[in-house]
């Protein structure tokens, strides 16, 4: 069943989805192709056609927080060596991306992309002060992939960018 406010969500939203494939398609080549080919296999099948027409992301989702704290967690649907897409907006002034586990803290202010390993690395934003925080949380789901008919795809390497030119 089609929804208009979804349709109109995801049409609106087609900017992030692309500027988060033009990322993916740097830090993690083989995943980018693999999951776009999910995408394309998703077109083929009656039951999904509509909805993978609409969807421009090689992402399977896109969760989007608003003015909200993130307390510490590792995202659990992925693989560990593929990358989720954080991607920040807002009118706050500095936010920091905090990794307790292995004690690192990045600047995480407005109009920062940060490529994370979602799965294997513990991680939080606690406060960003004063101002509205959007944060667009791009990421990858296994069981998606692995049913579209999609290979495993392991960390990205040296090695992943030489195939992808030799191809």
């Amino acid at each position: 069943m089609e929804s208009p406010e979804a349709l109109r969500w995801v049409h609106e939203s087609a900017g992030i989805q692309q500027l988060g494939n033009d990322i993916l398609s740097v830090v993690h080549p083989e995943l980018y192709h693999n999951a776009i080919q999910a995408l394309h296999n998703l077109r083929k099948v009656e039951l999904t056609k509509w909805a993978a027409d609409q969807w421009v992301s090689a992402f399977t989702g896109i969760a989007v927080m608003s003015n909200r704290r993130s307390v510490p967690h590792v995202d659990r649907h992925g693989a560990p060596a593929w990358y989720d897409l954080l991607l920040t907006a807002g009118s706050y002034l500095h936010a920091e991306l905090r990794m307790p586990e292995i004690g690192l803290s990045f600047d995480y202010d407005s109009g920062t992309a940060v490529a994370i390993c979602g799965n294997a690395l513990l991680h939080e934003v606690q406060d960003w002060g004063e101002g509205d925080r959007i944060c667009y949380a791009l990421f990858m789901r296994e069981a998606v992939l692995s049913r579209c008919g999609c290979n495993w795809v392991g960390w990205s390497t040296k090695g992943s960018y030489q195939e992808i030119d030799a191809s």
